[in-house]
């Protein structure tokens, strides 16, 4: 901890800093630099000079995933001003933040190894685009890990900054998540903490960054952490460890932000039934189902998929069709990720209609989406929903292994039903052919959203391969 001190003077002096094979360092001054230029006056005592030459340079890693997220936005708008969440894999593993600050609209952006350079480089597609009330970020871990030198990823926050500013205009809140400690990264934890102080310097000075000190809410239970805080690996988040980000998240969240208007809906009338079929559509895996299948029903496919991929938060489907093809307005939106996979792996190529009724159609119960509570925490929500409606969900789900495994499906914390997908006991054989789980009455919440958490209870993994909603 004794190099902290002198090490953050020189961050805040914006040292040359070392070439780390991520790109060119940052110029050895601004002076030469254009500076970040726009209709209002300077903050006293803030730096808006240009600090991106070294994030421009960056090499992106994870452009196809960003990729994936812009086209869905694409073909569909979210909520407007919603809370951007991005950073990296703690960021995608957290499957409670859509529930925990539902009241902001919240969006999730987070990828694994996630570095801050990458997140200044696509900050467009990532954040601004979306107009947000609010950007949280959760990322620098990665960077240090890495070895990048620590006055560089300040200079990547700078350049983020600058980014959100000269998109959004210098009045949008960016409240940065401190670097949180972990058992896995202590060793690095010095130089993690000398990016946490000179951030932290940077919001004293700049009315609209927010230093989040969880770091220090993490260090009150020992140095390291509490490893019950992490999962097996000590560097993820266990449940006990996001509850303690909440603690903290959610006050500064709170302190810059309002509570958002119920969104609209459409009226739909008694009876309407929105199909989904959700896995891959690899000739080995699965496929898309018809738009009418063999009985007349039309379907919502996830998109075009391979088994093995993995669905991110914040990917969604937007304004699913009913059955008779005509749209409804709701959003199908992945809140906690999923594994993808299907016939090869044991999917139910051949529902019996007897069995399962008008949900027997192969091309549906033939793929699933799997989750395992960790990397893969399993989760979703429906949105645009009306507030004083009450829904129904039938949810099918199978795997053929001769495991015994228990899917727990729960609605908005509440409500939960369990299906026994896998093993003796499951169907006719070792997989489920012949249950539906089905729950009944749900209220959807203030802002017109139901939220599935799809979890273990029983065996290594937990599946989905369709869901069914139906107004009251």
């Amino acid at each position: 901890m004794r190099r902290i001190l002198p090490l953050l003077a020189l961050l805040l002096g914006c040292p040359k800093a070392q070439d780390t094979g991520k790109g060119p360092p940052p110029p050895d001054s601004q002076a030469d630099s254009e500076p970040w230029t726009d209709d209002s006056e300077p903050e006293t005592g803030v730096d808006w000079g240009d600090h991106c030459a070294e994030a421009d340079a960056f090499v992106g890693v994870y452009d196809e995933v960003i990729d994936r997220w812009t086209a869905q936005d694409d073909a569909g708008a979210w909520p407007p001003e919603p809370l951007v969440f991005a950073g990296s894999s703690s960021v995608r593993r957290w499957e409670g933040f859509s529930w925990t600050f539902r009241g902001a609209a919240p969006l999730q952006r987070g990828f694994g190894g996630a570095q801050l350079a990458e997140l200044a480089q696509r900050a467009a597609d990532l954040i601004t685009r979306h107009e947000p009330r609010a950007v949280l970020i959760f990322a620098g871990t990665n960077d240090v890990a890495v070895g990048v030198d620590p006055a560089v990823v300040v200079e990547r926050f700078r350049c983020l900054r600058q980014r959100v500013g000269e998109d959004l205009g210098r009045d949008t809140d960016l409240l940065f998540v401190g670097i949180t400690p972990t058992p896995a990264r202590w060793d690095g934890w010095e130089d993690a903490a000398a990016v946490n102080a000179a951030v932290q310097a940077i919001a004293e000075e700049d009315s609209q960054v927010h230093y989040i000190d969880v770091p220090a809410a993490f260090l009150a239970t020992g140095e390291p952490p509490d490893s019950a805080l992490f999962v097996d690996d000590q560097l993820h988040l266990s449940e006990s460890g996001y509850a303690l980000w909440a603690s903290q998240i959610e006050p500064a969240v709170d302190a810059v932000t309002s509570t958002r208007n119920p969104e609209p809906f459409r009226d739909l009338a008694s009876g309407t039934r929105v199909l989904v079929d959700l896995g891959p559509s690899n000739n080995d895996d699965g496929e898309l189902t018809p738009s009418p299948d063999w009985l007349g029903q039309h379907w919502n496919n996830w998109h075009a998929s391979e088994g093995g991929e993995a669905i991110l938060p914040g990917e969604h489907l937007h304004d699913l069709v009913d059955v008779t093809g005509a749209g409804t307005g709701i959003d199908l939106v992945i809140a906690g990720g999923f594994g993808l996979n299907g016939r090869s792996h044991g999917g139910l190529s051949w529902p019996d209609p007897e069995l399962l009724g008008d949900l027997a159609v192969g091309s549906a119960t033939g793929d699933f989406v799997y989750a395992d509570d960790e990397d893969l925490p399993g989760a979703l929500f429906l949105r645009g929903l009306d507030p004083d409606a009450r829904y129904s969900l039938r949810l099918f789900g199978t795997r053929d292994n001769d495991e015994r495994r228990v899917t727990r499906y729960t609605v908005n914390h509440d409500a939960n039903a369990s299906l026994q997908t896998s093993g003796a006991g499951a169907g006719t054989g070792t997989s489920n052919d012949d249950t539906i789980a089905e729950l009944t009455g749900m209220a959807p919440d203030a802002w017109g959203q139901l939220h599935l958490d799809v979890a273990i209870e029983d065996g290594s993994y937990a599946y989905l391969s369709l869901l069914e909603l139906r107004v009251e």
